[in-house]
């Protein structure tokens, strides 16, 4: 199973990302804000389609990325919520039947350890 997680940042920034191991991820973000750091959503399911979700997610934002020093990065500009992310990801899912990912957590961090996708 492939992850697409979509993650709040200790201030509060809406970002997405892809990952096969969700909870080492959400480690390597703890390590680099210096604090526990939530994934507000995990879905659960193909590569190809996490993967797919993820280049339209940076497609259809293009003019909301965060950019720091001519560096693109995985996260929206102030103004962009996790609640409009994710209604858009949902959206996606929703209209292109053939994605088949589903939301495995919420407000997950490694703390709690695996999650049983089922």
């Amino acid at each position: 199973m492939y992850h697409l997680y979509l993650v709040t940042s200790v201030g509060g920034r809406a970002g997405f990302g892809i990952a096969t191991d969700y909870r080492e991820r959400n480690k390597q973000y703890a390590s680099h804000s210096g604090d526990i750091v939530k994934f507000s959503y995990i879905y659960g399911g193909l590569r190809t389609h996490a993967k797919a979700i993820e280049r339209t997610i940076k497609t259809q934002f293009s003019d909301n990325i965060w950019i720091v020093d001519d560096w693109k990065t995985e996260w929206l500009k102030d103004g962009v919520t996790m609640q409009d992310l994710k209604a858009y990801v949902d959206q996606l899912l929703n209209e292109r039947s053939f994605y088949r990912l589903k939301v495995i957590a919420e407000d997950y961090d490694f703390k709690q350890g695996l999650i049983d996708p089922n």
